[in-house]
Order: C-alpha cells, then structure tokens, then sequence
C-alpha cells in the first residue's frame, strides 16, 4: 500500500509540474500606454516689490510742487515660456477729488523700464498712454524663467500745480505670452 501510496504522490506530483510548467509559458496580458500633453504659451506676472498694501498702493507721499522729481521704483516678476511683451495700461490721469478737478498733467507723470532679460525696455521717459490705452513697457522678451522688470515712476509736480490729494486708479500691467 505505501508503494501505491507513493506511486499516486509520483504521478500527482508529475501532474502538477505539468500544469505548472504550461501556466509558466502562458502569456500574461497587458497594455502600454502613449503619455501625450501640448503646452501652450504662457507666463506668470507679480509684484516684487514696490507697492503695499491691498490694493498695491504706490506712495510718492507729500511732493512739492515745482521741486525734483519724485522717483518710485516698481518691480515686477515675469515667467514665459515663449516671446513676450510686457504692457501697462491706466484707468486715469493723476487727479484730485475737486471741485473744480485738477490733473497732474501726463507730461510730469512718466515711466522707465530695465532688467535682466534679453529684451528691448523703454529708456526714455515716456507717458503713460491715453486712458485704457496700453503703453508697452517691455517688448522682444525671450523665453525666461525668474526675470525681474524694474519700472521707474517719475512725478514731477508743476509749480501751478493746487494743493489737493492726487490718485490714478488704477496702472494695470499685462504680460502677453506667445
């Protein structure tokens, strides 16, 4: 009886090293996968200093009229992954609450830009545009990552100019990508 016994365990195991043996060739199934994106133009644009507050005030603080111009630097961060321009566009000229409503003339408010891109920035004082119309203020940028634009606002209040509290709601800066 062991004999038969272990004739059985013989068999049983040589039946099972068969099936396992075909279980061992078999194929197992599976599936590849093509990952595929398109990345489109863009960039990111912050203010890196210059400006406090919420609404990004830029104080000049008390300026008398008819002394030196008055300078405030502006700067901005830009990221693009593509050819880039750099425009800002104004609500307004610097007025006052009147009345009568007095203006700053747009001639005495002006900018400057630099940085560090290669890129063509304004080097001359130049006015802000028409109200709503954009100015650029950077153009020809390249691909860049981490490049800071300094925009240099200069006042110069006229001698004529009535006492008064002057805003300009608001300068808004667009960075256009692509």
């Amino acid at each position: 009886m062991r004999k038969a016994i272990l004739a059985a365990l013989v068999v049983l195991g040589l039946v099972m090293g068969i099936c396992l043996s075909g279980l061992a060739g078999a194929s197992i199934p599976s599936v590849t996968v093509v990952p595929r994106v398109t990345v489109q133009s863009g960039g990111s644009l912050s203010i890196v200093s210059g400006t406090s507050g919420e609404q990004n005030l830029m104080e000049f603080g008390t300026v008398a009229p008819g002394g030196s111009p008055t300078v405030r630097t502006l700067i901005l961060g830009v990221n693009a992954n593509a050819g880039w321009v750099l425009r800002v566009s104004k609500s307004r000229d610097l007025t006052d609450d009147g009345p009568p409503v007095n203006t700053i003339p747009s001639s005495n408010f002006t900018y400057t830009s630099s940085g560090s891109a290669s890129a063509t920035y304004v080097m001359t004082d130049t006015q802000f545009g028409p109200d709503g119309s954009p100015s650029d203020v950077v153009t020809g940028g390249s691909a860049v990552s981490g490049c800071d634009v300094n925009v240099v606002y200069k006042l110069a209040v006229p001698s004529s100019q009535p006492k008064g509290y002057y805003t300009a709601p608001y300068h808004t800066y667009t960075l256009i990508v692509g």
